[in-house]
């Protein structure tokens, strides 16, 4: 399905951080670590389960929560779209 590879996007993930957060997408860089800038467990879990209903079934708790840089997260989401996708043709 190649419609995969687009589920998620740098803006999108950085957008939901922001809205979840009450900050402007702004104040959000690759380099954030979102530990800092307040988030909690229930609301990464949150964004979790909004990015698995988007349909990135690979978005885990887990892997997200040891490295909590949004740059890191992006690679993790975005890549991982792009792997399955691949692996589904």
């Amino acid at each position: 399905m190649a419609a995969g590879n687009a589920v998620l996007t740098r803006e999108r993930i950085i957008g939901d951080i922001a809205e979840i957060l009450d900050l402007h997408d702004t104040e959000i860089t690759d380099e954030t670590n979102v530990l800092d800038i307040g988030l909690d467990s229930v609301r990464l879990m949150s964004l979790i389960e909004r990015w698995r209903a988007a349909g990135a079934v690979h978005a885990d708790l887990v892997v997200l929560a040891s490295d909590p840089v949004v740059g890191s997260w992006i690679r993790e989401l975005t890549e991982g779209a792009g792997q399955a996708a691949g692996n589904a043709r």
